[in-house]
């Protein structure tokens, strides 16, 4: 009986590094897309750079500027913008229409976001990454459902047109939504 023991146990164990590997190998993609969790990126084919060229060929990093093109207003400086922002809710007839108007990054006349102060500041602080940066192509996006509500921004932010569409549909573009949320509103639909 100790022969049939002996001679059992190491065919249990046969498959387990095999195995061990092919787990091993299935969740190494999983574990480093979780350390992108934290930074909300824009969704791919959304945003309109103002020019074409905005990443110069082998810079190493998207969105980096080319010496073609004019400098861009980077995370945390000064900036101008003058945004219209039109707030809809997916099903829905009603709508909302928001402005905003920045002069160095500080509330100017005509604004009527709620708080344009925190608007200007979301503006300064992510507004670079969320309307201006190409999103990483092999980013994943978690698969939730956020709410109906669906926004669109146009105008200018220091001097680059802007046009880009927000929603809820999946978790990278709630979080671009949180972002911007003093521009846009909270998700229960405020403006």
């Amino acid at each position: 009986m100790a022969l049939r023991s002996r001679r059992s146990a190491p065919r249990r164990t046969r498959g387990l590094p095999a195995a061990a590997l092919i787990i091993g190998l299935l969740a190494a993609p999983s574990l480093a897309a979780c350390g992108q969790g934290n930074q909300p990126a824009p969704s791919p084919g959304i945003t309109t750079p103002a020019s074409p060229g905005t990443a110069s060929p082998g810079s190493g990093s998207p969105g980096a500027p080319s010496e073609s093109t004019p400098p861009t207003t980077e995370e945390g400086t000064a900036m101008d913008a003058d945004l219209t922002i039109v707030l809809t809710s997916a099903g829905s007839d009603a709508r909302v229409e928001r402005k905003l108007v920045c002069k160095d990054s500080q509330p100017a006349d005509g604004s009527t976001v709620r708080d344009a102060d925190a608007a200007c500041a979301a503006l300064t602080k992510h507004g670079e990454k969320v309307f201006f940066e190409l999103p990483d192509r092999n980013r994943i996006c978690t698969q939730q459902y956020g709410g109906p509500q669906q926004a669109r921004v146009t105008g200018t932010i220091s001097g680059r047109e802007v046009d880009k569409q927000f929603s809820l549909t999946d978790g990278c573009k709630i979080s671009e939504w949180n972002s911007m949320q003093a521009l846009l509103g909270s998700r229960a639909g405020e403006a």
